[in-house]
């Protein structure tokens, strides 16, 4: 019998959150030669792309006609003589460009199309559906999309309950400004509810989003890819999006007040994710129904929690920090997951108190309502790990603590060897931390110091996993003993609850997924358990 390995590996072959572009579908990926992107642009529209909602409409499928042959071998259209309500329903699963094809079907079936609700994917005007992927550069292909993109818009009264335009190759030029105008004009007066709205390839000064957009009062869900915020006093009156729930903003030129717009004119958003934001962003998050915010890939300057009784959920990854940025948190009373918060980078503001190395906890410096907190940091840089504790103790209830651990490549200050055995009590470690997950472990003293700490601290602990970096010690030897003497600790909750796991990162790091973080039903974005 074969010994299943996938079991000793992290993360999961299972998991959704793992792919590469390689192994990604090419109907998922942004189809521009990387080479000509640099690296974080690749990066930034390699993760949006991946993101991206599927259709829900397939251009694979075949379309034919159902026909019986009757005993005297005449054909029969048992379709046809359907109610026109499920007609409807058929011809509103189809692709746009098949879906117009059934008018030639029989007079029967000729109105069918106008009267349903149209989905319109630019993808499936390509050649074979957009299976090959969408095209590198513009050309004779995408002025054909943009042509058959129009044509559908034009023709059909609506109203639209999904639209994708992730093919287009607009400049920042009267032509094409016009026939962005003339698309929106028409989706908001035809009932647009999902809109995917991506440019190619990256955003342009001067190529504004067209205005006509912020009048798309049906839109429920939206996402924006590289295109350039415009001047919130330009836009048409009483713009507003009274159905919005979730909006994704990957690659777009925004300003921290654009942002605070976009806040106060949705006033039913659920979840807000921004990758890839390319201006310092100072982000202020006022808001009572918004419950998910994710910041990946970004520049972040700030992000504020000011007043947002419905959030559960604030994550930020990979994101471009500088030392200083700050992370505050105001009023949140049902935030439950955080991460990845930055000892040392971020500057931690809880209340009108900023956390210090030295701050004693008290109720304005905490936050009991975090259950799972996730960390990034290098245990070599001895300012970083002088926060950890007095991170943990702003967030007294965490159960499932999830650290990062970074290679360091110039170690700096010196810690007192006896830091962790004078660090005190931290009320979430002592009563209320279950599981442990320290990732891409380095095999350094540090690391092992604060291991042995919750080891001889957790007294309800019940997991605590090392994913370990498989042929990348160059000590191996040194590290296996560390192991022994953590194994062997005197564990406070009872037996040692030590366990390894092989990462199948090949250099390192972690993963994310913006759909498992604004996933409510998915209580593991950051796949610890």
């Amino acid at each position: 019998m074969a010994l299943d390995l996938s079991r000793f590996s992290w993360p999961r072959p299972s998991s959704s959150s793992l792919s590469t572009d390689g192994r990604t579908p090419a109907a998922m990926r942004h189809g521009l030669d990387p080479e000509t992107l640099g690296t974080h642009k690749e990066m930034v529209l390699s993760f949006l792309y991946a993101y991206l909602p599927k259709p829900p409409v397939s251009a694979a499928a075949i379309l034919s006609c159902a026909v019986a042959t009757a005993e005297d071998g005449e054909g029969v259209d048992r379709i046809s003589a359907l109610p026109d309500d499920i007609l409807r329903r058929v011809v509103s699963r189809l692709p746009a460009k098949d879906g117009a094809r059934t008018a030639a079907l029989s007079t029967r079936w000729r109105g069918l199309w106008r009267s349903a609700p149209l989905v319109v994917v630019d993808a499936h005007f390509l050649p074979r559906g957009g299976d090959e992927g969408r095209p590198p550069r513009p050309g004779a292909v995408s002025r054909a999309v943009r042509r058959a993109v129009s044509a559908a818009l034009r023709a059909h009264p609506g109203p639209f309950p999904f639209v994708s335009l992730t093919c287009g190759f607009m400049d920042a030029v009267d032509k094409d400004r016009a026939v962005l105008a003339r698309w929106f004009r028409r989706l908001a007066t035809k009932g647009v509810e999902e809109l995917v709205f991506v440019n190619r390839p990256w955003p342009l000064p001067g190529l504004l989003l067209p205005a006509s957009l912020f009048s798309c009062a049906s839109l429920r869900r939206l996402y924006l890819g590289a295109w350039v915020f415009p001047d919130t006093a330009g836009l048409p009156r009483g713009a507003y999006f009274p159905n919005l729930q979730d909006l994704v903003l990957g690659a777009v030129i925004m300003e921290d007040d654009h942002l605070d717009f976009l806040l106060a004119a949705s006033p039913v958003l659920e979840t807000l994710a921004i990758v890839g934001s390319l201006h310092n962003l100072r982000a202020r998050l006022t808001s009572h129904s918004l419950r998910c915010a994710q910041f990946c890939l970004s520049i972040v300057e700030e992000v504020a929690v000011v007043d947002d009784p419905a959030l559960e959920r604030l994550f930020m990854w990979r994101s471009w920090n500088q030392p200083g940025t700050r992370i505050k948190i105001g009023h949140a009373p049902v935030l439950n997951m955080l991460g990845y918060l930055e000892p040392g980078v971020h500057v931690l503001e809880i209340g009108n108190t900023i956390i210090k190395s030295e701050t004693k906890p008290s109720p304005n410096t905490c936050v009991p309502s975090v259950r799972m907190l996730a960390l990034h940091l290098h245990f070599g840089v001895s300012d970083e790990v002088k926060m950890l504790p007095s991170f943990l103790r702003c967030f007294p209830n965490v159960e499932t603590l999830c650290i990062e651990s970074e290679e360091t490549r110039k170690p700096s200050g010196d810690l007192n060897l006896n830091f962790w055995k004078e660090t005190g009590a931290i009320d979430c470690v002592q009563s209320h931390l279950k599981m442990l997950v320290l990732r891409e472990f380095q095999g350094e003293q540090s690391e092992l110091d604060f291991l042995m700490y919750i080891a001889e601290n957790a007294r309800v602990l019940e997991k605590l996993v090392l994913v370990m970096k498989i042929g990348r010690y160059s000590r191996p030897e040194e590290v296996v003993v560390k192991l022994m003497a953590l194994d062997s600790a005197r564990w406070a909750s009872g037996d040692s609850k030590l366990r390894s796991l092989l990462s199948r990162l090949r250099d390192g790091g972690c993963i994310w997924s913006l759909k498992a973080g604004s996933d409510f039903t998915f209580n593991d974005p950051f796949l610890c358990l």
